[in-house]
């Protein structure tokens, strides 16, 4: 079997299963096999493949007729200009939270101060939102976590990109390691905190389980394979997001004096969320982004 022919036969077998794009599923995985790039597969068309190659490759096709995830069966995942490792203890990183990078480095580009920025990636899963705002902008980023696995990916990924220094990975309960660094300081120090402590500004971003019961009821065969919860929050989805905003509530004095909220959503939840954010801030500054297809990602606050 040529190398020709292994991505005829592929396309065939993964078309049967109604995939949108089964020529370019099989180039992935026959360049994941051959260990080579996409573009190199082309110049090598007549190449045979050697047997375990073969077996290897055949092995991945059944897998994904089954829609298991590529990004599962080849171990990677490219995010913003750079490839990060996932698998099924992670969510697989999608085009459409870069939406929530191009808000964070909007808003981290609006500070005079950058040296006291502080950002937090709560809910980080592979590390992908962390380990790229933390190369993006320089900036030191807490990253928050209740999966340990989930945590173990997001450090390798940082150590992978040379973030490793820069990122602070906390196992908690959303803003819960945020707000023990920030009391721990109140305890030690003689000194007023903001004469202290060195940052001025909290760019929060989040990025929750947001899909409602009745999404998780008709998912994509593909996203059955990630984990459940990293996608449900509750009936209408914003059960996740409500417990964060009412945390931040409790806590906003805690915190820097400039504090911007950045939310990915499910763009049915735009009015909702905005009005969860009202409830607890009524004076807060919000405006929306919309992502790649035209519809509302992300919600950002001044709260």
């Amino acid at each position: 079997m040529t190398i020709l022919d292994a991505l005829r036969w592929a396309n065939n077998q993964l078309k049967k299963t109604g995939l949108d794009s089964p020529m370019l599923d099989a180039e992935v995985l026959l360049a994941h096999t051959l260990q080579t790039t996409r573009a190199k597969l082309f110049a090598r068309f007549n190449d045979p493949l050697k047997p375990h190659e073969q077996e290897k490759f055949l092995l991945l096709t059944e897998r994904r007729a089954q829609r298991e995830p590529v990004a599962y069966l080849t171990g990677r995942k490219p995010f913003y200009g750079r490839d990060f490792t996932v698998n099924p203890f992670v969510l697989i990183p999608r085009p459409e939270t870069e939406t929530l990078i191009e808000a964070a480095l909007d808003v981290f580009a609006t500070t005079d101060d950058k040296e006291r920025v502080l950002i937090a990636d709560i809910g980080t899963g592979s590390g992908a939102v962390a380990v790229t705002l933390a190369k993006e902008t320089g900036a030191p980023v807490i990253a928050v976590d209740t999966s340990e696995r989930a945590l173990a990916v997001a450090r390798a990924n940082a150590q992978v990109h040379n973030a490793a220094d820069l990122i602070d990975f906390q196992s908690g309960d959303l803003l819960d390691p945020l707000f023990a660094l920030f009391n721990t300081l109140r305890r030690t120090s003689p000194k007023p905190v903001s004469s202290v402590y060195p940052f001025k500004h909290l760019i929060l971003c989040a990025n929750l389980p947001y899909l409602s019961t009745a999404q998780m009821e008709t998912l994509l065969a593909d996203v059955t394979y990630e984990p459940k919860e990293a996608l449900h929050a509750g009936s209408d989805g914003l059960e996740a997001y409500f417990r964060l905003i009412r945390q931040l509530k409790k806590g906003r004095a805690e915190l820097p004096r400039r504090l911007t909220l950045l939310i990915e959503i499910d763009p049915s939840q735009s009015s909702r969320a905005v009005q969860l954010i009202a409830h607890e801030f009524p004076s807060a500054d919000m405006e929306t982004k919309k992502g790649l297809q035209g519809a509302v990602r992300v919600v950002c606050a001044e709260v």
